[in-house]
C-alpha cells in the first residue's frame, strides 16, 4: 500500500505589522507618503465650498429628519394595509376529536390544517349562497 503524496513548498507567512508600527513607519518616513495622502489645500479650494451657518445646518438636519420619519411612517402604514388585505385571522375553538381528525387529514394529505379549514369555510359559504 503506497501513499500518493504531492510535495509542494509553502511560502512563509508575512508578519502582520501592528497598529503602532504602522504609525511609526508613517511618521519616520521622508514625507513623500504624507504629501501623497493629504495634499495641501489652497485658499481657492477653500472658497469653492462655503460652510453653511450653524442655524441653517440645524434647520436642514431637522427638516431631513422629519422627512425621513414621515417616510418611515408611510411605509409602515403601507405594509400594514397590505397585511390587512392579505389575511384575516379567525380563532376557532375546536373539540378534541375534530382537532384530531383535522390533524390526521392534514398529515395524510401532506397539506396544512389552515388550507383544509379555508377550503371548508369557502365550501360552506358557497353552498349557503354567500
Amino acid at each position: 500500500m503506497t501513499r500518493n503524496t504531492i510535495d509542494f513548498s509553502l511560502a512563509p507567512r508575512r508578519k502582520q505589522p501592528e497598529q503602532g508600527d504602522m504609525l511609526k513607519d508613517m511618521s519616520s518616513g521622508d514625507g513623500s507618503n504624507a504629501a501623497a495622502v493629504d495634499p495641501p489645500r489652497s485658499a481657492e479650494a477653500k472658497t469653492l465650498l462655503p460652510r453653511l451657518p450653524e442655524e441653517e445646518r440645524l434647520r436642514n438636519s431637522a427638516r431631513r429628519a422629519a422627512e425621513q420619519q414621515e417616510t418611515r411612517r408611510r411605509l409602515k402604514n403601507l405594509k400594514r394595509m397590505k397585511e390587512r388585505n392579505v389575511r384575516f385571522y379567525v380563532n376557532v375553538p375546536l373539540e378534541q376529536d375534530v382537532k384530531a381528525r383535522l390533524l390526521r387529514a392534514a398529515h395524510e394529505n401532506d397539506i396544512r390544517m389552515t388550507v383544509i379549514m379555508q377550503a371548508a369555510i369557502d365550501t360552506y359559504l358557497q353552498d349557503n349562497g354567500y
